[in-house]
């Protein structure tokens, strides 16, 4: 059973001093790092090994974070420990000021506060993509900012590595259980498709861009089937490449599950007042075909972007390498096998009861 209580040999360490969000996975707390003098975020994740798709998405998120730990653009993972009933697992990040989910509601953002956020975003996941990583649930609230306007991409609970761009496990399928929020889906993704490019994650990028104006989100379905029609009514009715494209044997059925008659609300009009870059960025985004959307590097070469992407940011992509893990994303792997690798790198990597002999 959940519970919200904190090992205390965690509490030695860690003072807790406000309560950030909560659900099913587990809580999350703003902590007093007592070795270090800064605040953190402390996460608590419930029975984190509980069956093979929990133990896979806490092995992954570790595993990815830490080697994405010199990324500035990362949120950084500071310690992982184990609890004592061996299955709940505490993570400790760096603590960021806000998300973008909460600054979207104050409306406080101009337009080359607007840029810098947007640049950043595609920076970020133009090297996550170049390193073979598909982050997969990308959306404001999955985006700290700071004052400085600089921001940091975090959740990387859904994220995974590739070595091609086809599931071979039929991954995708379940995917959308774990979802909060289907409103920054790509058709791809609404129509369970088992083949997903890094063009999922462009279309959510497409998505946070027009929010980034608009205020508030650009499809708002109450259900899958709702979040298509939305889609088809801002985008027009797709061809049927557009369909197959989708990669899913249920996306012609599902398409024929929809009105026939389907309210025009082009997204074009809907953007009608802002820059025509945007316009132009925006709808080269959110397209039905994942085939047809651009990718990160075409987007960091957009003009909307050139104030603030450099030659370094390009040139840099091509030398990073391409992440490999000990145990690959294209295999199943047994929750023991999961659960004892995160041990074993948290007996490895992170000293925790060492570290409380400091105190």
């Amino acid at each position: 059973m959940a519970s919200f209580s904190i090992d205390g040999e965690v509490e030695q360490r860690y003072m807790i001093q406000r309560h950030i969000g909560s659900g099913a996975y587990g809580v999350v707390w703003c902590a007093l790092d007592r070795l270090t003098g800064r605040q953190v975020a402390l996460k608590k994740v419930f029975d984190a090994f509980r069956n093979h798709e929990d133990a896979q998405r806490t092995y992954r998120e570790i595993m990815l974070l830490e080697t994405l730990k010199t990324n500035e653009r990362v949120v950084h993972l500071l310690n992982v420990i184990q609890a004592n009933n061996n299955s709940d697992l505490y993570l400790v990040f760096e603590l960021a000021e806000t998300d973008l989910c909460v600054v979207l509601q104050k409306r406080i953002l101009q337009d080359i506060h607007r840029k810098y956020i947007i640049y950043q975003i595609v920076l970020v996941v133009a090297q996550l993509h170049a390193m073979q990583i598909i982050h997969r649930d990308l959306k404001p609230a999955n985006v700290f900012i700071n004052a400085d306007c600089s921001i940091k991409l975090g959740d990387f609970g859904l994220a995974r590595s590739f070595l091609d761009e086809n599931d071979t496990n039929g991954e995708l399928l379940h995917l959308t259980e774990y979802i909060a929020t289907r409103w920054y889906r790509s058709p791809e993704v609404l129509v369970k498709s088992p083949i997903y490019t890094t063009a999922m994650d462009m279309w959510a990028v497409g998505c946070v861009i027009a929010e980034l104006f608009l205020g508030e989100p650009v499809f708002c379905g109450r259900s899958t089937r709702d979040q298509l029609i939305l889609i088809i009514s801002s985008l027009g009715e797709p061809s049927s490449a557009d369909v197959d494209s989708l990669g899913s044997p249920d996306s012609w059925a599902m398409m024929d599950s929809l009105p026939e008659e389907i309210h025009s609300a082009p997204l074009r009009e809907l953007l009608s007042s802002l820059d025509a870059n945007v316009v132009d960025l925006v709808s080269k985004l959110i397209v039905f075909n994942p085939k047809k959307r651009l990718t990160a590097l075409e987007t960091l070469q957009h003009p909307y972007l050139a104030e603030f992407v450099t030659p370094d940011d390009i040139s840099l992509l091509t030398k990073l390498p391409a992440i490999t893990l000990p145990l690959p994303d294209e295999k199943r792997c047994s929750v023991d096998e999961y659960k004892e690798n995160v041990y074993e790198r948290i007996r490895r990597n992170y000293h925790h009861k060492e570290q409380l002999q400091c105190l």
